[in-house]
């Protein structure tokens, strides 16, 4: 009988020919993955996903930060020696050496706790900073200065943070500003500073100091 073009056409193939297609077949299939992966790895690179987890015991990152309460702004926390400092410079030095100030620890209750400040959540969900002078600031307490009410609040790079602000995680680059009432450009002497006789050390130079 007759046979099709289809079947002449399959008859003169040989195995050998048919393991060859096959062959390079497979290998443009790998060349095309390694190209392909190559090519998420290099954007994976350039644009690396931003971290959620906090400082690892063993880095050293620094963060920016700015207390307002009721239109005045704190001065800066001075030289103390801890886990997670500063140094007169505005700064969080971030570089936990034990478990108890690293990842979900190296927050900034952490770093006020260190100055005797709390930043607190309720069961109710109210914020509250209070001072080592015995000042506290709640959700929905009044400036005496304006007899209003406001919240405390805490923006990362403009973006606010919301939930238990307390638990915030620090990350290098950041700059936080945390607020009771407006902003302004009026100093309040920091009430650590005050309560240990240390000197008031202002506004600081806006770059991180050494350690």
């Amino acid at each position: 009988m007759p046979k099709s073009r289809q079947q002449l056409r399959a008859k003169s193939r040989s195995p050998v020919q048919e393991r060859r297609r096959g062959a390079r077949a497979f290998l443009a299939i790998m060349l095309l993955v390694l190209l392909g992966g190559g090519a998420l790895i290099a954007v994976f690179r350039a644009n690396p996903p931003p971290l959620t987890r906090g400082a690892s015991i063993g880095e050293h990152w620094h963060t920016a930060y700015k207390i307002f309460i009721c239109g005045k702004k704190v001065s800066n926390y001075p030289t103390v020696e801890g886990e997670i400092h500063s140094h007169s410079d505005g700064f969080m030095h971030i570089h936990p050496s034990t478990p108890a100030a690293a990842n979900d620890n190296a927050n900034v209750r952490t770093f006020l706790l260190l100055y005797e400040t709390t930043l607190m959540q309720d069961e109710k969900g109210r914020n509250s900073l209070t001072f080592p002078d015995g000042t506290k600031y709640t959700d929905g307490d009044k400036c005496k200065n304006d007899g209003k009410r406001y919240n405390l609040t805490m923006k990362n790079k403009g973006k606010k943070v919301s939930g238990d602000l307390g638990a915030f995680l620090m990350h290098n680059g950041d700059s936080l500003t945390i607020a009771f009432g407006p902003e302004g450009k009026k100093t309040m002497k920091n009430p650590y500073s005050k309560v240990k006789g240390v000197e008031d050390v202002g506004h600081g130079s806006g770059t991180p100091a050494p350690g």
